[in-house]
């Protein structure tokens, strides 16, 4: 206990003074640079022009990337990729396609990998979200300010009625977001095969929109759960009148025996250094007999398992593990009892969430301004691009308990 206390006042102690220092850091080697910018400027045009991209300060030329601010080279130089997408956010520089910019950008990410870890702002980043384990008990995802946005907000990039915001089914026909939300939900209840009286565990519940179609379709009882405090007074509204339970609390803190839990997009949460205790603890809430259905995500080796504009401007903590990170700890306490890969799923799905960004724009920036959707608009770009280039997957796996030999079909 001891022990456990000094390790987490240590990590606290560290992240506060690296979220301090870095970007002072940052900011040295911009300055640094700066005088260098008539160096820069051209090697910079250069290289970008190799993988057919144009760079320009003259936007009536229509280029690629359209330079709004001169010291756009240094910064690039001083921080690459997170430099790059702070930049966009900043308006120091645009574009009239960010999602061809990005169908250029990563297809040569994903054939040079190495490239990226030429960065010292990536070491940076791996040091802060990938070896301090900041999903430690009471620290666990710290939601970033778009988390607490209004409710219309989140409404302009989801389906509305279940308020789902995570890759849908295309599989079975679906033409729109809203279709593929629904039939996600069926295929998941198919998977888990859902009866009248069931309990179910919807951890990571979000706006509580499957554990509402669950309750009133499937005739089960339903407690959701979320780490994030505002997420859990909407969900709480949007649920009135099923059966359905919400609480605002950790993982760690959940109690009771359940038929049935759904993890939907949200063991990237978790961070990777408490995978173990994860997996140990949603096996102690499932009954014998029982299901767990995880809706995740995967990079194939030597792909970066995090992207820090992600975690800073978006999403919070985000860890995507390799499969074998996964599969090793998941099996001490488990059984993998069948998967599916639904990354052209989830490919669609994020060419949805563009379209709604773009379709949506004035009232998205007249809530929450103009940062934040350009913030998001970037993110889904860059990671639109990592689901076409594969490097990005998206599973179902489900899940039982290691004493459990019981065949679980294949529910398409």
């Amino acid at each position: 206990m001891i022990l456990d206390a000094i390790n987490q006042g240590f990590v606290t102690l560290v992240v506060f003074l690296w979220d301090t220092l870095i970007p002072i850091f940052r900011k040295i080697r911009l300055f640094i640079l700066l005088p260098f910018t008539p160096i820069l400027k051209p090697f910079t045009k250069h290289l970008f022009s190799c993988i057919d991209i144009r760079l320009d300060s003259d936007v009536k030329s229509r280029p690629d990337i359209c330079i709004l601010d001169e010291r756009f080279y240094a910064r690039f130089w001083a921080d690459q990729e997170i430099a790059f997408e702070e930049m966009y956010v900043e308006g120091w520089w645009t574009t009239e396609n960010m999602t061809a910019l990005y169908e250029k950008i990563l297809p040569f990410l994903s054939r040079y990998p190495w490239i990226v870890k030429l960065s010292i702002a990536h070491w940076e980043g791996v040091f802060r979200w990938g070896v301090l384990n900041t999903g430690r008990e009471g620290h666990n995802f710290s939601a970033p300010p778009e988390y607490d946005l209004p409710v219309e907000y989140f409404k302009l990039i989801t389906d509305k009625e279940h308020m789902q915001h995570s890759s849908g089914y295309y599989a079975h026909g679906a033409t729109s977001y809203a279709e593929a939300q629904v039939a996600k939900l069926k295929l998941i209840a198919a998977k888990l095969d859902l009866k009248a009286g069931m309990t179910l565990l919807d951890l990571g519940c979000g706006f509580g929109g499957l554990s509402k179609f669950m309750a009133d379709n499937y005739g089960v009882t339903v407690v959701g759960v979320t780490v994030c405090g505002s997420m859990a007074k909407q969900s709480a509204n949007h649920c009135v009148g099923s059966n359905v339970t919400i609480k605002a609390k950790d993982w760690r803190r959940v109690e009771g025996k359940f038929d049935r839990i759904t993890v939907i997009e949200m063991l990237e949460h978790v961070g990777k250094h408490n995978y173990d205790e994860f997996f140990r603890k949603i096996e102690s809430l499932l009954k014998p007999g029982g299901r767990i259905l995880l809706q995740h995500y995967f990079v194939n080796p030597g792909v970066p398992n995090f992207v820090e504009f992600f975690c800073k401007y978006q999403f919070g903590q985000v860890y995507f593990p390799d499969m074998h990170e996964f599969v090793k700890p998941c099996c001490r306490h488990l059984r993998v009892a069948n998967t599916q890969d639904i990354t052209l799923d989830a490919e669609i799905t994020y060419q949805h969430y563009i379209g709604m960004l773009d379709d949506n724009r004035d009232k998205m920036e007249g809530i929450a301004g103009p940062k934040v959707w350009r913030a998001c608009r970037i993110t889904y770009a860059s990671a639109g691009a990592m689901l076409t280039t594969r490097d990005l997957l998206v599973y179902h796996t489900i899940l039982v308990r290691k004493d459990d030999q019981s065949r679980v079909p294949l529910a398409q």
